[in-house]
């Protein structure tokens, strides 16, 4: 096959087609194959702000620098319901329900994560 004036060889196609497999196979395993959360710890500026079940719907402000972010954890998952920052990246994360998954707002300082209550170290946190 030649596209342009590029020559695509057998090889190469093999090649493209492992690294689609590949990147298949990873993304189920990161994105699909999570581990359940159990907690949600909530960090603010000054430390470990409060620990909830993430099974228990609710509702919680946090105080940062640049005002209130609110949270809201519902039907297992959680995520960041208003901030003050300014780019939003924290909402635009959008919702987390598996352990080690993480929501961040730098410029108020708060940053929120999911636990298991069985969490083992990984290549990660090694």
């Amino acid at each position: 096959m030649v596209i342009g004036k590029v020559k695509i060889t057998p090889a190469d196609s093999i090649l493209i087609v492992f690294l689609l497999a590949l990147s298949a196979v990873w993304f189920i395993l990161v994105f699909i194959g999570g581990k359940p959360g159990d907690v949600v710890e909530i960090h603010s500026e000054q430390g470990v702000y409060e620990v909830l079940s993430l099974d228990a719907d609710t509702r919680i402000s946090v105080a940062g620098p640049l005002g209130e972010s609110v949270l809201r954890i519902e039907g297992g998952e959680v995520f960041m319901e208003s901030s003050p920052c300014p780019a939003k990246v924290c909402i635009h994360t959008g919702k987390i329900k598996s352990a080690g998954e993480s929501i961040v707002c730098i410029p108020n300082r708060v940053y929120v994560v999911i636990r298991s209550e069985t969490d083992e170290v990984d290549a990660v946190t090694y």
